[in-house]
This record gives C-alpha cells, structure tokens and sequence, in this order.
C-alpha cells in the first residue's frame, strides 16, 4: 500500500477485476468506504457494488442515485480494449466516465479528487488535435456514431483515440474545478498483467507487446498502478492537479535512450 490513510466514500468503476479491484481493495484497508461500479460484483467483502453498465447512461444515472449524498474520490478505471467494436470503445472508455463525472460531482465538495485511468496508448493516437477537439464536444450515442462516420477508426485505433481523449478532457476538467478546490488528473499505465492482458495482445499485436515486456523486463501489476492511483486520490497528493502521470516501468525513457545518440557513451 501506499501509507496514505482514508476516510469518506469513494467511487471506483472496474473494481470487480484488476487495477479497479486492486485499487478497490488498498482504499478500503486504508479506512475508505468505498463504491463500486462494475457489470459484475466486487468481491471485496467490504466494498458495495452498484452494478453499471457504462456504455448506458440509465445505468449510470441509476448508480448515481444510489451514491451516498457526498462523495470524496472518484477513480474512473473501468475501461475496454481495441477488440470491442469502435463505438463500444469510446462510449465505454470515455462518454462513460465522463458522464458519471459530470453525475457525480454535485455530490464533491473542496478536497474532493478524481483519477481518470488512461494509457500509455494514448501517446500513439494518430487522430488530430482538432478531431479529439470534435470528439470531445460529442455528448451522446448519436454523436458518437456521426463522429465515427467522419472519423473511422477501427478498435485498437480507437481504443489509443479515446485515452487520449480521455487525458485531454482530465486536463480541462481539472482548469474547470480548480476554482471549487478538486483535483482532476490521469493515470496512465503501460502493459498490465490483468484479465484482459489477452485482449491487448490481440489487438494491439503479440510482438508489440512482447517487445514492451522486454523493454523493462516485465509487465505491471494491478496493485502498482492501484498505488499511484490510490495515492493521487490521497491529500497527500494535493498539490498533483491536471497532469497525467505514466506508470509503465521506465517503458518511454527506454524507447528514448534507444534513440539518443550519446547512451551508449554514459559511463555510470
């Protein structure tokens, strides 16, 4: 665990499985009451699942209703892989999380903190600024299929285009609710050895992987980005607003030393 200590309810979706369930499991030793927000049951015995589907507004809105009347942290972790169809993945990874936010919110008060978990993927987004400028503006289903018809991403395209997005609206929602003292930043983590660790295999191809593997010598665990993320939730972290923050083992400062000219001759 981090050392921090909890206290108030906190929101966590995709708890019932790997970085949601071990996020879930460190704030709820660390004293917090903690909701969870799944399709399936948390199995933390300590933790209340509110089950959510959140490629549906209704069931958003109907977990919301159940929420206790103040809420002190919000960790949006529940997310899908490039495999999911185009529209399930940016309805999933980003309209979701965006509308619970926007749900939960008057139920925040000054201190209040939200962690979006994004990706490293999302600094391999080839869609312009002006295209996520446009994404970001949709609000709905019926945009989301408009957007998709200019904009015909396919899965693992898709899945990079919404972590994007998603660290891209983090930001300006943090601008937004500084004025009201909540924190809003993003978390994003390379490769992770969880359920759905097959899933990017597939989509985002097995070689990739492997080579990102070997860059840093293993993949993450959930319980290491649930600590960066437990952390940023924590009053210790109060002065960490509007940032994305990578937790991907050194992942990026290896790619760029294999690409600095001066490496080889570091004499350490």
């Amino acid at each position: 665990m981090t050392g921090n200590t909890f206290s108030g309810n906190i929101v966590v979706t995709g708890a019932a499985s790997g970085i949601g369930l071990a996020l879930a499991d460190q704030l709820s030793a660390a004293g917090a009451t903690v909701y969870a927000l799944d399709r399936r049951d948390c199995p933390i015995g300590s933790v209340r699942t509110l089950l959510c589907d959140l490629s549906d507004s209704g069931s958003i809105s109907d977990a919301v209703a159940a929420l206790p009347g103040e809420v002190t942290g919000l960790a949006n972790v529940a997310g899908v892989p490039g495999t999911a169809a185009a529209q399930t993945v940016l309805a999933v990874n980003l309209l979701g999380p965006r509308l619970l936010t926007e749900l939960v919110l008057p139920r925040m008060a000054e201190g209040a903190a939200i962690v979006n978990v994004a990706s490293v993927a999302a600094y391999r987004n080839t869609e312009s600024p002006e295209s996520i400028d446009a994404l970001l503006r949709v609000r709905d289903r019926a945009g989301l299929h408009a957007w998709l018809c200019d904009h015909p991403v396919k899965g693992p395209a898709a899945y990079d285009t919404s972590k994007r997005a998603l660290v891209d609206w983090t930001q300006l929602l943090s601008a937004k609710l500084t004025a009201r003292g909540i924190r809003a930043l993003s978390v994003s983590p390379g490769p992770v050895e969880t359920p759905i660790l097959a899933d990017f295999e597939a989509s985002m191809g097995a070689d990739a992987m492997a080579r990102s593997h070997d860059a840093v010598g293993r993949h993450g665990y959930p319980h290491e980005i649930g600590a960066v993320v437990a952390f940023a939730l924590s009053p210790a972290a109060s002065w960490l607003n509007g940032i994305d923050i990578p937790v991907e083992g050194g992942l990026f400062a290896t790619r760029a030393a294999a690409k600095s000219p001066v490496f080889e001759g570091l004499s350490l």
